[in-house]
């Protein structure tokens, strides 16, 4: 298992030609569905900010799949160059939002995509060291 974890951090970087400095599993909750995410990588590179979606087909969601065969929806990974990254946005972890709401913290990225303003909402494993070093990136964005 370690091995193919390895495989595919070695493949990523051979193929995007950047360095990955910081990852974890996450979700992405798209704009009008904040309740339901889709999960996947969230990954801080030397050069881009990424989600890259991964399909569940366990035995549990492939239930629901079948189910609401009429909402299938195509997702696209999102990959944002570092220079284009704008804030971060962390609201404030409350005991109860410790106690009753996720294990992970969301935050909202905003990045220009052309002339407009793009902001996501995601969620990632803080154990990760993802969210200081995306800190760190928009910080060394700001004049």
């Amino acid at each position: 298992m370690e091995e193919d974890a390895l495989k595919f951090w070695s493949d990523f970087e051979r193929e995007t030609g950047e360095r990955v400095v910081a990852r974890s599993v996450g979700t992405w909750y798209e704009e009008g569905n904040e309740e339901r995410g889709v999960w996947g990588l969230v990954i801080l590179t030397g050069a881009s900010f990424r989600f890259k979606y991964l399909p569940s087909e366990n035995w549990f969601a492939s239930m629901f799949k079948a189910a609401r065969k009429g909402s299938a929806r195509t997702i696209e990974d999102i990959t944002v160059p570092r220079e284009r990254l704008r804030d971060l946005v962390e609201p404030p972890r409350t005991l109860a939002s410790r106690l009753f709401g996720s294990a992970f913290p969301r935050f909202t990225l905003s990045w220009n995509e052309g002339e407009k303003l793009r902001s996501e909402s995601f969620a990632i494993d803080p154990s990760t060291g993802l969210l200081p070093r995306l800190r760190e990136a928009l910080a060394a964005n700001k004049p």
